[in-house]
């Protein structure tokens, strides 16, 4: 327990500590505050804060450090305490509060989905009643922007900021960003819409210290000029980017290209680019696809690893289109994972079968045919280095059915032994989340709880269902290092804003995950920590319920359990007898 917890050496430290010292070096030790402290809620720890001074100096920093999750209460307190060290500052006097505690604050966010608090944050800085003495207009424009700027130059060792564009309509925040807390940033993440001028602006004044970018924009407009009620940034030209030198820490890029607006302002990105390994993109017009693989060979050298993330307005790349952002990497693919519908034919297979040496990550939630025997039966046996293969995933936006593999596929026979044919990456692979279809199952009739069933596979003879489960079960036990297996995914989110008929997901023809069925193979998975079998037709109950928590000793999850499976259920026995097991 100290080893998962990381207190052996804080125990080791203690022990060498007098007892008439413990009580006054126990704050000295980092470890220990780290994991105290990360767990108790913004009052709590203003409530440890007050119990006295040396209290209070261990627990001030973790009140500032994330101002991601205040409440709008907090907020208002911020903002009062942001504009009255203004004040101060402009009456002459020395300001005292955001010199103090600013420089403690490592993540700040700004975002709409997280309500009206982000939003007074920011509008409470252009209120009228701010400078009672001067007009609205310019003033109230000056004046916000003075104030944000103010507050940001003393966030000194500001790490992350993520925020929206459209909450600074009084101002520049770009700017303001760039000119003030941008010199130890990490992670910056801009969404919304932006000038072309302010984005060139920062691009060339991103700090060296830069490790992610994420730029989520609408578009990115054309206006060469900023707006005439503040100052212009200084001009920067074509040649004053091309000297720009690259980013050497930034890792990770996220894009989400949208307008075609972006291939030209995104030249001021590319060329700080040749450091970047893990690539993310949200591709909503075909159209991106050239100019952006050119992009990529000529500016990212060390791409290893590239992400399509779907949104309400995602375009469904064809074959070719994907089969072209998979030959943009110089030095091999590490991970491929696809949330964006594709078209995948035989260009985009023959393009990321090129990379079987170096492939270790692999997801694809989402494709325009729902069956993908062909194509997933020889990925799975020549990728020797595969230690990840996703083909469901749950919430996001569904436009498609799950991607399914037939369970003759799956098994793999030998044609002249009749045994199971040796995969490459059996003894590698620790993420497991496929649907595995075409299972012969009698006990399941026409209507299945009162959902009627797509089709039905009939059984060739009599108990040929159970025979075909064992086959499956038996391939799936090669799988000795698995951690996460997933058979059905649960593809509602109640997010969602978009009608889907997820009982297309249920699953009939599937395994019975019953000991009766074969399931006692999977013993060997004792590695196994989350299981998911969410719209399967399964018959787990209570003895099953019960091998899995013996056999299993790292299981911590079981997704999907149906209570009408038996009157005593394998949720109510885990619940009672092994709570260690969530089953949401």
């Amino acid at each position: 327990m100290f080893d998962i917890l990381g207190l052996g050496t804080i125990v080791a430290r203690l022990r060498r500590l007098q007892y008439s010292q413990l009580l006054v070096t126990v704050f000295d030790l980092p470890e220990l505050n780290d994991i105290i402290f990360s767990h108790l809620s913004r009052n709590d720890l203003v409530r440890w804060a007050r119990v006295s001074k040396r209290w209070h100096h261990a627990v001030i920093y973790y009140i500032w450090r994330d101002m991601s999750t205040l409440t709008e209460a907090q907020y208002k307190a911020l903002t009062t305490m942001v504009i009255n060290d203004y004040q101060m500052m402009t009456e002459g006097r020395r300001p005292s509060i955001l010199p103090k505690y600013c420089p403690l604050i490592r993540k700040f966010t700004l975002l709409s989905e997280q309500g009206f608090a982000h939003a007074s944050f920011l509008s409470r800085f252009s209120l009228q009643d701010v400078l009672k003495e001067k007009p609205l207009s310019d003033a109230r424009q000056s004046t916000a922007q003075s104030i944000f700027h103010h507050f940001m130059v003393h966030c000194t060792h500001l790490h992350t900021l993520d925020f929206e564009t459209q909450y600074f309509t009084f101002f520049e925040p770009i700017k303001v960003i760039a000119d003030s807390a941008a010199q130890h940033l990490r992670h910056l993440s801009i969404r919304g819409s932006i000038p072309n001028h302010e984005f060139k602006y920062i691009m060339a004044r991103c700090p060296v210290t830069l490790e992610i970018l994420e730029l989520r924009f609408q578009n990115i407009s054309r206006e060469s000029q900023p707006p005439p009620s503040s100052p212009p940034p200084p001009a920067m030209t074509e040649t004053d980017l091309a000297g720009q030198e690259p980013l050497p820490n930034l890792r990770r890029l996220a894009v989400r290209y949208r307008d075609n607006s972006f291939h030209q302002s995104l030249s001021s990105l590319w060329k700080r680019c040749k450091f970047v390994e893990a690539l993310e993109l949200t591709i909503c017009h075909g159209i991106h696809v050239e100019p952006l693989v050119t992009n990529m060979v000529t500016f990212l050298p060390n791409l290893n690893s590239i992400s399509l993330v779907e949104d309400e307005e995602t375009y469904i790349l064809k074959d070719e289109e994907f089969a072209q952002l998979l030959s943009a990497s110089r030095v091999g693919w590490k991970s491929v994972s696809n949330m964006q519908v594709v078209g995948y034919g035989k260009k985009s297979w023959e393009a990321l079968f090129q990379h079987t040496s170096t492939l270790e990550h692999f997801g694809m939630a989402r494709w325009e045919r729902q069956q993908a025997d062909a194509e997933l039966e020889p990925f799975l046996s020549l990728f020797p280095r595969l230690q990840s293969f996703v083909t469901l995933s749950e919430g996001g936006v569904h436009k498609m059915r799950l991607v399914s593999i037939d369970a003759s596929t799956w098994i793999h026979e030998d044609r002249i032994s009749g045994s199971l044919t040796p995969w490459l990456c059996e003894h590698l692979l620790t993420d497991l989340r496929i649907m595995i279809s075409g299972i012969p199952r009698p006990d399941v009739t026409q209507y299945y709880q009162g959902k009627k069933r797509q089709s039905v596979v009939v059984e060739f003879y009599p108990g040929e269902g159970r025979k075909v489960q064992q086959r499956v079960y038996e391939r799936l036990s090669r799988f000795i290092n698995l951690e996460v297996l997933w058979l059905g995914s649960n593809s509602y989110h109640p997010n969602d804003t978009y009608s889907f008929d997820h009982s297309e997901n249920h699953q009939y023809e599937c395994l019975e995950m019953s000991l009766e069925s074969g399931m006692d193979q999977l013993e060997g998975l004792k590695r196994l920590q989350v299981l998911n079998i969410s719209l399967m037709a399964t018959r787990m109950g209570r003895k099953e319920a019960q091998w899995m928590a013996e056999q299993w000793p790292k299981l911590r999850e079981i997704r999907g359990l149906d209570d009408r499976v038996s009157p005593w259920s394998a949720r109510q026995w885990l619940n009672k007898n092994c709570p260690r097991i969530a089953t949401p």
